[in-house]
């Protein structure tokens, strides 16, 4: 069975619910049916559910999911998001079956107001036929140019070499004469403050020079207070612009002046590799995260990562934004020095009925990280991240708390993809249960096992610590109830971790005869402050193992220790 069978299976338990006819009467009077094409296969349940949907509210839009139908059998889902002009724009999304107040025009599905239109999220279109592929559309196909002027604001400190680069490429993108550079320096050593003053000569950059501890909310609003622009450019001095992206920051900046408009961001790459680092900012269970990021630059998802698309929040790396809106939003908020401060102005905005954009058509170039430290890497700095998402999560609440609008509910909330939200059961069950092993390792015959890995992974998208994650699989032959663990021995010390069964249909196809083998994987994870409590660190050895309801644990005699280093 696939997933998406699987996943029909478990959740349309709303199949075959009775509609009240005067419900159903009232939608056929007040609403028009409008479908995309000739390839429709109809649904039992679906006026009955778009009546159902218009009952609670005063709409103007209705729409709904939609899937292929190939076979008699369904198949890729499309999962729609909230309400999003600029999806619609771009790629048609909304096309398929939608209800219409009478007398609305049912070519024209980008201008209505976020809350006159509902989204029902469940599959009732069904096409035969491949929805059709659009290519991606350019910026200006939307917009005209912008004609007022741009001030650009960039922080940096310490890294003249870094930001001689990015305001190079940004010279020879402009096509406007009308744009500023504002550069804001919190303290430089007297070298690097030197060549930024050549540079800013050369460059004909505004240089603010203003000794202090790291805030950027605080140092953007200051080169903002100090801007002429209508439209601000918030850039990251790691940020390079490509010469096939010229005239990009003039329609950033005319997006952000649109009626509608809140915060613009684009797509921006890692240097010297066709990988995402960011192409829109999604509200995870685990927080604010970059979809996709890390991930081959492609289309996925019904071209959501090579299309203008609107997020909840684009990364302040590069962002534009109408003054007038920032200012009266205040700025950023500076109880958010170093993270979320750009997601929160974001917010704020969307908030206030506007809708974020990331232009996923067109592309920069970003060092990610090249100008700051890891915050993970370091005690401290992890600490206060974890404050600031706490502040954070408290601020937006109800937003956090809701889901991010942008991705539906039937997606994964976990990861940094687009698959269904069938999270497995040790996805959702966290941490392994970790205690010292009293006594000695058992050999016991007739049990197969193997190393897979054994990797340091930081807090993931299930809120979990950072934890060095065990992989494997392990059976035995003979009728046992016995559970997959994995042990870890460090100059005589030793710790068992108890491990969440994954099914592996490769170890079934190698061991055909034994039912156990197709369930025999494993995942244990083991919080590092566990190791640090028991003592475990330096050269270490790893090996899959199984545990009786005693605590007893054995072994197999196959050589599938690793060793590794704490």
């Amino acid at each position: 069975m696939t997933r998406y069978l699987r996943y029909l299976k478990l959740t349309e338990t709303w199949r075959g619910r009775k509609t009240d006819r005067h419900v159903i009467d009232r939608f056929n009077e007040a609403y028009d049916i409008v479908f995309d094409s000739d390839d429709y296969i109809p649904d039992p349940d679906a006026i009955a559910e778009f009546a159902r949907a218009a009952s609670k509210g005063d709409y103007d839009l209705i729409y709904c999911d939609e899937d292929l139908v190939l076979d008699n059998r369904r198949t890729k889902p499309y999962f729609k998001p909230a309400y999003s002009p600029e999806n619609e724009r771009s790629l048609g999304y909304i096309s398929g079956m939608t209800a219409l107040k009478k007398g609305l025009n049912p070519d024209k599905l980008d201008g209505f107001s976020r809350h006159k239109v509902c989204h029902i999220p469940k599959v009732l279109y069904h096409r035969s036929k491949e929805r059709r592929r659009s290519d991606p559309e350019k910026p200006d196909l939307f917009f005209d140019s912008f004609h007022g002027k741009i001030s650009i604001v960039i922080l940096s400190k310490d890294h003249p070499d870094m930001l001689e680069k990015c305001v190079s490429s940004i010279s020879d993108s402009l096509i406007s004469d009308d744009v500023e550079v504002i550069l804001v320096d919190n303290g430089s050593s007297d070298g690097a403050k030197r060549r930024y003053e050549e540079i800013s000569r050369a460059f004909g950059i505004r240089y603010l020079y203003s000794p202090e501890e790291f805030n950027y909310s605080d140092l953007n609003n200051y080169g903002a207070s100090m801007a002429k622009g209508d439209i601000l450019i918030f850039m990251n001095d790691d940020v390079i612009i490509p010469r096939s992206e010229k005239g990009i920051l003039e329609k950033m900046a005319a997006r952000a002046d649109g009626e509608d408009a809140g915060a613009v961001g684009i797509k921006l790459l890692y240097p010297g590799e066709e990988r995402i680092q960011h192409c829109g900012i999604v509200l995870l269970h685990s927080g604010p995260s970059n979809k996709l990021q890390g991930y081959k630059d492609d289309s996925y998802y019904f071209g959501y990562s090579d299309h203008d698309i609107n997020t909840i929040a684009v990364t302040g790396a590069c962002l534009a934004v109408s003054r007038d809106r920032f200012e009266q939003l205040g700025g950023f908020d500076t109880r958010l020095p170093v993270a979320y401060n750009d997601v929160d102005l974001c917010i704020r905005l969307y908030k206030k009925r506007l809708n974020n954009i990331c232009i996923n058509s067109r592309h920069l170039i970003h060092f990610e990280g090249a100008t700051r430290a890891d915050d993970t890497k370091d005690r401290a700095s992890y600490e206060r991240l974890k404050n600031e998402r706490l502040y954070f999560t408290a601020k937006h609440g109800d937003i956090t708390d809701e889901g991010d609008p942008y991705i539906n509910k039937n997606l994964s909330p976990y990861r940094l993809d687009f698959d269904l939200n069938l999270s497995s059961e040790w996805e959702l069950m966290g941490m392994s249960e970790v205690l010292p092993l009293n006594g000695r390792l058992r050999n016991k015959k007739h049990v197969h096992a193997n190393l897979d890995s054994f990797e340091y992974r930081l807090s993931d998208a299930y809120g979990n610590e950072d934890f060095y994650e065990v992989t494997g699989w392990i059976f035995t032959e003979l009728p046992s109830d016995l559970k997959p663990c994995a042990v870890i021995e460090c100059e005589g010390r030793k710790i068992v971790a108890e491990g969440f069964e994954v099914k592996r249909s490769d170890v079934g196809e190698a061991f055909p005869r034994f039912k156990k083998s197709a369930s025999s994987g494993f995942i244990a994870r083991i919080p590092a402050e566990d190791t640090e409590k028991y003592d475990i660190k330096g050269s270490i050895l790893i090996r899959p193992a199984l545990m009786d309801g005693k605590g007893r644990v054995y072994t197999g005699d196959e050589e599938c220790q690793k060793n590794a280093e704490i």
